[in-house]
């Protein structure tokens, strides 16, 4: 079912066009059906040209309900369904290996032995308690907090991942990519401090509102720090963009 969403939302706008051509052709039958109704001499060729015009407009109705069929697919089922298509590419979760410190056996204090009475009295010598140092608690070594990039057009915001963050594998990229007149986004890269063009890493056409964008895969690329960047594009050719640099790592 994920799939057959994905494809129609892919091919939306390929859907609309054949539909519009194939309204074009039904509105050409019906207005020479209409024109032979009016130039037919008997009753029986008119009845049959208004047949042909019904059926025309009974056509014309089933490709309305086809472009908005595709239309809730493309805009609103396809966000739905964007969670279970991401889940076939999962991205690996790191496991932290942590040291349990071996606990350190408490000393035992030697029994203190009893003086013995002896006829001349002296006085007993007054044992001290050693006292044993309280053990000071090792704090366990938390992760870095994720801290999203700056993205002052709301078009375009990048949650995931965060500014220096280390990457070593596959990592997903969450965030926002929506606008009013929405056409595509886009997900770019380079390295930092390169003065070159961004290299293309792919395209949806669907919008996502706080949600998996794409997962990135850095593999191939040499250590260093890289630029991610968010570009929404509208159909008037207006764009937004994010951009977050991160570090990836062997």
């Amino acid at each position: 079912m994920a799939v057959l969403v994905k494809f129609i939302s892919n091919n939306a706008v390929w859907i609309y066009l054949a539909c519009l051509l194939a309204a074009l052709w039904l509105l050409r039958s019906a207005l020479l059906a209409r024109r032979e109704r009016q130039q037919a001499a008997f009753k029986l060729e008119r009845e049959t040209a208004l047949n042909r015009i019904h059926s025309a407009l009974r056509w014309a109705l089933l490709l309305l309900v086809i472009m908005g069929a595709t239309y809730f697919v493309a805009n609103t089922l396809s966000v739905a369904v964007e969670p279970i298509i991401a889940e076939a590419d999962p991205t690996p979760t790191p496991v932290f290996l942590l040291d349990t410190p071996t606990p350190t056996p408490e000393a035992t204090l030697p029994a203190t032995a009893t003086p013995t009475i002896t006829p001349t009295p002296r006085p007993r010598a007054t044992v001290r308690a050693v006292e044993e140092p309280t053990p000071v608690a090792t704090a366990a070594p938390t992760a870095p907090a994720i801290v999203a990039p700056s993205c002052p057009d709301a078009r375009a915001v990048i949650l995931e991942p965060g500014v220096g963050q280390r990457i070593s594998g596959p990592v997903a990229i969450i965030g926002t990519a929506q606008s009013e007149n929405f056409e595509y986004f886009k997900i770019e890269f380079k390295p930092a401090g390169t003065a070159g063009d961004f290299s293309f890493y792919l395209r949806r056409d669907n919008s996502v509102v706080n949600g998996p964008l794409a997962t990135w895969n850095p593999a191939g690329l040499p250590p260093g720090d890289y630029q991610l960047r968010l570009v929404t594009v509208d159909i008037t050719g207006n764009f937004g963009q994010c951009t977050v640099q991160v570090s990836v790592g062997s």
